[in-house]
């Protein structure tokens, strides 16, 4: 079996990443960091705070980045933790030209690129911590432990969409989400 010489074969590096070779896997970064880590524990200082700055830097960009030919859109923030990298979180950013589903462990925005309008859809927990926040509600906001009740007892209403005998639960028309209004900090 003769090979034609003209045909030039891609090599792809398994552990390089495959939207971009020039970086590594997180997987081969996550493993080097252990290899490399002599110690139990790496002190992180406040991570709740790094996250949520890592979140609203990752929130910025993707809508800054991002443009569906001038046409709004849905954005979504989907993290987990990852079952062979303990010590890890991914965040996944995905878009949507129509309204999705609501699932646990998402954050969801609204973007009118023409207007550069902004609206928050919601935010759900994963669903092993949403019993513990209806126990305590006292500590969470009311339209928050209300969303997680409804969302717990299929309930999509307050996600914006109605149910239909036939298709299941559709996007209401017209559902205008709550608006983000920018905060100011006057000296």
């Amino acid at each position: 079996m003769n090979e034609d010489p003209n045909v030039v074969k891609k090599v792809l590096d398994k552990s390089k990443s495959l939207y971009d070779q020039s970086r590594d896997t997180v997987g081969k970064i996550y493993r080097d960091a252990q290899i490399n880590n002599h110690e139990d524990m790496i002190e992180v200082g406040d991570m709740g705070r790094e996250l949520t700055t890592s979140l609203i830097d990752d929130i910025n960009d993707a809508i800054k980045n991002f443009d569906l030919k001038g046409k709004p859109y849905y954005l979504m923030v989907h993290e987990s933790k990852d079952l062979q990298m303990k010590r890890a979180i991914r965040r996944r950013i995905l878009y949507f030209g129509y309204r999705p589903y609501p699932e646990d462990d998402t954050v969801v925005f609204w973007k009118n690129p023409k207007t550069q309008e902004l609206r928050f859809c919601w935010a759900l927990p994963h669903w092993s911590e949403m019993d513990n926040i209806i126990a305590n509600p006292e500590h969470y906001s009311t339209e928050y432990v209300y969303q997680i009740k409804c969302w717990k007892q299929v309930d999509l209403s307050p996600f914006g969409f109605y149910y239909d005998e036939k298709e299941k639960w559709i996007p209401k028309r017209g559902w205008k989400d709550r608006k983000l209004e920018e905060n100011v900090k006057k000296n």
